[in-house]
């Protein structure tokens, strides 16, 4: 179940430019346990908002899918199986406890909770604890008894109803805030709940990296909106906010992270907004120009994979996969590739084992069965974690394909070392199968 949207998700506005289609896709968060199970599939297209200057220029999905579909059973991501995220995740905790001081009585809200992995991060004593998230239930045995859960999707209503008119000094909302189909409504009932000095936490994908990396694979059914900074501050100010730090890191192939506070609280408005705003500006990202070039860029890549896959299929080479991800099975569907290309995909979620990827329909085993099968090549769709499976023992002794932001071959040969070998076309890297 899906709809087509009319009009801007943040300022209304109707005039919408289409600026990138991927095709009709299975919904790539939905892993189904048999081939013959039915999931809904639909359009993955970009539009963007487009106007005079008083448009916010969102880039955002063209359609938005059935939250229950969405965010059901079969809901796969966890973030405490990445031990990347988990310390990714500790560290936005330290940073914020460095920045604020907490009241000894501190209600601290995570939206989007998942697993509890952003609160364990906190000191056990003195704190409320409470993690929001409508798939909260299929994780309530990662929560220890310090945190509370709430299994629901946050609205100021819900708060009150749990915790009166006692405000939060914290609330955190992290890969979440571009899932969301009214944003604007979203930051106003988070203001609501906010305490005068309390701060609002958000991170998410960073779009002018997502066009500079090509990581195409970030456009899913769950993302609505692709956030440059110039949105979210059409947002504050408009809503009372005001951002009073800006930090950039290469997590999930690229996101910043945003601190929010109340606009007459004692927090400074961070001075790097205004020159990441010209930044913007000179990128040219309020014309369509620029993603017309990701739009190229990413028919490009698939182009390249594919001729690869193929290449490697002509010569008899075993190529297998690791991470059944949301992201991953993006990739995998818009290159149309199939079990004659991928024997199967390794993972280290139990609960994706014997399913299949949405669309593809590629077998998931343990990824130590598929590192068992010394399959000629593995292809990394997590690849945005590439150090990880660079520099992890695990890997040793295989070689690693990450599709982007360029196709490359990462040959793990020796504990010692790893020889880095840029592919530039994957022609170039099948004719030395």
């Amino acid at each position: 179940m899906y709809r087509q949207i009319s009009e801007c998700r943040i300022c209304k506005n109707t005039q919408l430019v289409e600026v990138l289609d991927l095709g009709v896709q299975t919904l790539t968060g939905v892993f189904p346990k048999t081939r013959a199970q039915e999931v809904t599939a639909g359009p993955l297209k970009l539009v963007k908002c487009s106007g005079d200057d008083a448009v916010c220029g969102l880039l955002q999905l063209q359609h938005t899918y059935d939250l229950g579909e969405l965010y059901g059973d079969n809901y796969g991501y966890r973030s405490g199986l990445n031990s990347s995220m988990v310390a990714h995740l500790h560290a936005k905790v330290r940073r914020i406890l460095d920045r604020v001081t907490l009241p000894g009585d501190a209600l601290i809200l995570d939206i989007g909770a998942n697993d509890s992995t952003t609160l364990q991060a906190y000191p056990t004593q003195g704190c409320t604890l409470v993690g929001i998230d409508p798939t909260g239930a299929k994780f309530r045995k990662f929560y220890p008894p310090h945190i509370q859960l709430i299994p629901e999707f946050f609205s100021a209503a819900t708060v009150r109803r749990h915790f009166g008119e006692r405000k939060a000094a914290v609330v955190t909302s992290f890969s979440m805030f571009y899932d969301l189909e009214e944003p604007m409504t979203f930051t106003q009932e988070i203001a609501e709940v906010l305490a005068d000095d309390g701060v609002w936490v958000l991170e998410q994908s960073y779009m002018p990296t997502m066009l500079q990396r090509n990581s195409y694979d970030t456009v899913c059914h769950e993302h609505l909106e692709y956030y440059a900074l110039k949105q979210i501050k059409w947002m504050t100010d408009r809503l009372g906010l005001k951002i009073v730090d800006v930090e950039f890191n290469d997590i999930n192939g690229g996101s910043f992270s945003l601190m929010v506070a109340k606009r007459n609280s004692r927090h400074a408005e961070s001075p790097q907004v205004d020159s990441i705003l010209d930044e913007e500006a000179r990128a040219g990202l309020h014309t369509l120009e620029p993603f017309h070039s990701f739009a190229k860029n990413v028919a490009a890549s698939r182009t390249t994979l594919r001729a690869f896959l193929d290449e490697a299929r002509r010569f008899g080479k075993t190529v297998c996969a690791l991470g059944a991800s949301t992201k991953g099975n993006v990739l995998l569907q818009y290159c149309k590739i199939t079990e004659a290309d991928i024997a199967r995909v390794g993972e280290v979620n139990p609960d994706k084992y014997e399913a299949f990827t949405p669309g593809s329909l590629l077998p998931i085993v343990a990824e130590e069965d598929v590192l068992a099968m010394h399959p000629d090549y593995l292809l990394v769709l997590p690849w945005h974690f590439r150090s990880f499976f660079v520099d992890h023992p695990r890997y040793f002794g295989h070689n690693l394909i990450f599709p982007l932001p360029q196709l490359e071959l990462v040959r793990t040969t020796e504990p010692a070392t790893t020889e880095r070998t840029q592919t530039p076309r994957a022609q170039t890297e099948a004719a030395h199968l």
